[in-house]
């Protein structure tokens, strides 16, 4: 198919080559086989240009895609949209309201409110390498989801800046169906651009990090992670399990020694992670390896 880079409208600032060192961070996916290697990468700087573009494109016959970071796998033959200049960050002490760009990294806005706004939290991911659209247009699981609910709920996701197919830019809230939609809904409704999120007085000192178990004692940490399943109705503790290698073998060619961890979470405080209502139970099992401590909710997540 032949096409003219010169009808996008977009500046030359605007446009990513293949030759650029940027192309590679703009355009990854999460998984290799889903990056069909776009001819261009189009970054718009502005509203006004995403918008040209986003009108352009819908009406052309070519193969775009958008990416807003993080560790989703958008690619394009043709086009792919990177929204990474999307970066906005303002914040309202006075209405405990923050409009964050879509185009961010939850690790960044982690950054700014700890930065903009100490002892607060809004509801986004639990990591801080996942996108904020994406993610919120997934309904977006925290941390804090269990007492404050889903990063799209309508206590926490106040608003929503979109771009739709025709070029227009409106906030959600003028349309309440499409707000409605936009709740974990996915990305086919338009382009997010920026949310608007509540604010929450949230404690800066949760007790939080990994305990790691070697594979000897596996039933008894299933066990004890049975009990505390079932008998934990504490909506500020939470726990996620994973499979680990305690001893990475297989990166320098030995056998693997697998092994489980767990990473666990208490917005109490350390004195009451520790304790017998807290996660005493895992710090007390044989063979565990503790590294748990106080933390504010963006060093929980670097983990």
């Amino acid at each position: 198919m032949s096409w003219n880079l010169d009808q996008l409208p977009l500046s030359s600032s605007e446009i990513i080559y293949p030759a650029s060192p940027l192309y590679q961070k703009e355009s990854c996916t999460w998984a290799a086989q889903k990056d069909l290697k776009p001819r261009i990468i189009a970054r718009p700087c502005t509203l006004s240009s995403l918008a040209a573009l986003f009108s352009f494109l819908t009406h052309s016959n070519l193969n775009w895609a958008v990416r807003r970071t993080g560790v989703g796998s958008s690619s394009a033959s043709d086009v792919l949209i990177s929204l990474s200049a999307f970066d906005k960050f303002e914040y309202n002490v006075e209405d405990q309201i923050v409009v964050i760009g879509a185009g961010q990294t939850w690790g960044e806005v982690d950054r700014k409110v700890e930065e903009n706004a100490p002892g607060h939290a809004v509801v986004g991911a639990r990591c801080t390498y996942v996108g904020v659209g994406g993610s919120i247009l997934s309904g977006g699981i925290s941390w804090l989801s269990s007492e404050k609910g889903l990063a799209a709920d309508p206590h926490n996701m106040l608003d929503a800046r979109v771009v739709l197919t025709d070029g227009g830019i409106l906030w959600a809230s003028t349309e309440p169906e499409l707000l409605w939609a936009l709740r974990g809904g996915g990305g086919s409704f338009g382009v997010l651009v920026e949310v608007k999120l509540r604010v929450h007085p949230y404690p800066d000192k949760i007790y939080s990090g990994q305990i790691s178990y070697p594979r000897s004692v596996f039933p008894v940490v299933a066990k004890a992670i049975e009990r505390f399943t079932a008998e934990c109705n504490d909506p500020k503790m939470a726990m996620h399990i994973f499979p680990l290698d305690l001893e990475q073998g297989h990166y320098v060619g030995d056998a693997p020694n697998p092994g489980i961890g767990l990473h666990v979470f208490d917005a109490h405080g350390e004195i009451h992670g520790r304790s017998t209502e807290g996660f005493r139970w895992a710090l007390d099992i044989e063979g565990a390896i503790d590294k748990t401590g106080s933390m504010t909710i963006r060093q929980c997540n670097q983990i």
